[in-house]
């Protein structure tokens, strides 16, 4: 084994040396940094294909790798605090959006063959993806403006204008599925017409600070934490330098770190999040996911996915930059951490299905 990969095994689990090296040696040949969080029970392994930076201290009580976009895995906190306001009294699943947000953003929202659906979008079609609106976030047009002027500071209603100009409705509400990212910008914009905060604070009350998620935080939106961010790549441009405004608000946003990711969905997943069982059953139910809507995803749900990982099901969320934060509640494994690359690789998916199979073994 070469001096960098050895470097970075040091310290950086539970497990055998052997198993150590096997999952370090997994990430070697990418040429993004890396993180990997393997865990089973209180049997765990995490590490990247990276070197931390000069200076900063590690612990195994602390992450022992950089932070990073987390991208569309936001979409679970997202839903997880609409559903907390829900148990609260404070949004009702089934109330329309004209409830929660102004008539003229109903009025054109989804238009389709000449009729608004608008105010008849539910809380919960938003959260399962049933909605129908047009997702901005997919669009190439859209994204050839952020490329044209990368300092842009965007506004929840610039990234909502980027849904309504000229852009078609999939489907009129609840007649299907389709993933979309302005579902999400407009659950965002309801947290902070029921709360009267803003939507940073809201992550922080209802799960970051209550579950002691340390080094995560909406970028942009709040002060960063002081510990080193990771760069996440377009194929060869690094997006680092990017406004983050562009797609930070409810469908993404969150820069996180491996060891948060893995404590905020094991505990959502163990039921230790909500007040009562039935809202994690209900975020959960889902509908069978069609062909080619996610990689290896068999379920779509409210900001959850169900995955089938080395034959394993798994709950959780992918993201653009091939983060992921997936977790077995069968088994007890967890799996998170990022790739940083927007283009698909055959390799994440051997990395991913490696390590559910070297974590099957462990005792837990």
């Amino acid at each position: 084994m070469d001096r960098e990969t050895r470097k970075m095994t040091r310290d950086n689990g539970n497990v055998a040396p052997a198993v150590c090296n096997r999952l370090a040696q997994s990430l070697a040949g990418l040429s993004e940094e890396c993180v990997l969080r393997v865990r089973r029970g209180s049997t765990w392994w995490e590490g990247s294909n990276r070197d931390m930076p000069e200076g900063v201290v590690t612990a195994s009580a602390g992450p022992l790798t950089r932070a990073f976009r987390t991208a569309s895995v936001t979409k679970t906190f997202t839903a997880t605090v609409t559903l907390r306001l829900a148990e609260e009294g404070r949004v009702a699943l089934d109330a329309g959006l004209s409830t929660y947000l102004p008539g003229e953003i109903c009025e054109r929202i989804h238009i389709l063959e000449g009729i608004s659906y608008g105010s008849r979008i539910t809380i919960d079609q938003l959260l399962s993806h049933r909605s129908g609106i047009f997702d901005y976030a997919t669009d190439p047009r859209f994204f050839a403006q952020v490329a044209a002027a990368p300092n842009r500071r965007w506004s929840p209603l610039d990234l909502l204008n980027e849904a309504l100009n000229d852009r078609k409705p999939y489907f009129r509400p609840g007649e299907g599925l389709a993933y979309s990212d302005t579902g999400y910008v407009l659950l965002a914009m309801i947290i902070e017409s029921v709360t009267g905060s803003s939507l940073a604070s809201a992550y922080r009350k209802h799960l970051l600070d209550p579950l002691a998620l340390e080094h995560t935080y909406l970028e942009g939106r709040e002060p960063p934490v002081n510990w080193p961010v990771s760069h996440a790549y377009a194929g060869a441009v690094d997006t680092f330098g990017l406004d983050p405004s562009f797609d930070t608000f409810g469908g993404v946003g969150l820069v996180s770190t491996a060891a948060d990711l893995d404590r905020f969905i094991s505990n959502l997943l163990g039921g230790s999040v909500f007040a009562a069982r039935d809202t994690l059953r209900l975020m959960m139910e889902g509908t069978d996911a069609p062909p080619g809507s996610g990689t290896r995803k068999t379920r779509s749900a409210a900001g959850l996915s169900e995955f089938s990982i080395a034959g394993k099901p798994f709950w959780g969320h992918l993201g653009h930059w091939n983060s992921f934060m997936l977790h077995s509640i069968v088994d007890d494994i967890s799996i998170c951490g990022t790739f940083n690359q927007a283009e698909e690789d055959p390799r994440h998916k051997s990395i991913l299905e490696a390590a559910v199979i070297e974590a099957s073994s462990w005792q837990g």
